[in-house]
């Protein structure tokens, strides 16, 4: 009787497993690399990056960063960069300009959903306003719709 209760305990105890939950993170479902070929540093935000979200960077003049996110929400991220005006420009009109990518998470993939055209970025050659003195271009490697792409920007006088 002792043999079987110890066998009975020992089955017991020697079958009791812990189970953890392995938390590993989302794969990356789209980048944005960034190249700042102007003469002042500018702020980029992302609403969504790598499991966090609402992340502010400074990319500095001559610096390129990777941009990226795994957001798997419809809603996606959005990648905002407040381009500085040309430090040649004394009284620069608009103070920074705003360039904008919307991306969504739809039909299994990433996809962008608002271009900086769609979402009016300015001051370019094609969106300025009465006053604007500079404009900033944002020159892409591939189509703007790729969702794995590379954006060098550049500021002039207008």
């Amino acid at each position: 009787m002792k043999k079987i209760l110890v066998l009975f305990m020992f089955l017991i105890l020697g079958c009791k497993t812990e189970f953890k939950k392995n938390v590993a993170s989302d794969p990356v479902t789209l980048t944005l690399q960034v190249k700042n070929s102007t003469d002042q540093d500018f702020r980029f935000h992302q609403t969504w990056a790598v499991d966090k979200g609402d992340v502010m960077t400074v990319v500095k003049a001559g610096e390129t960063i990777t941009f990226k996110s795994n957001t798997h929400s419809p809603s996606g991220t959005v990648f905002t960069a407040y381009i500085m005006p040309p430090k040649s420009v004394a009284q620069p009109n608009p103070g920074n300009g705003n360039f904008q990518m919307t991306y969504g998470y739809l039909s299994g993939s990433a996809h962008v959903t608002c271009d900086n055209n769609c979402n009016k970025g300015y001051p370019t050659s094609t969106v300025h306003y009465t006053g604007n003195n500079w404009k900033y271009e944002a020159k892409f490697r591939d189509a703007e719709s790729s969702i794995n792409n590379l954006v060098e920007f550049t500021t002039s006088k207008m």
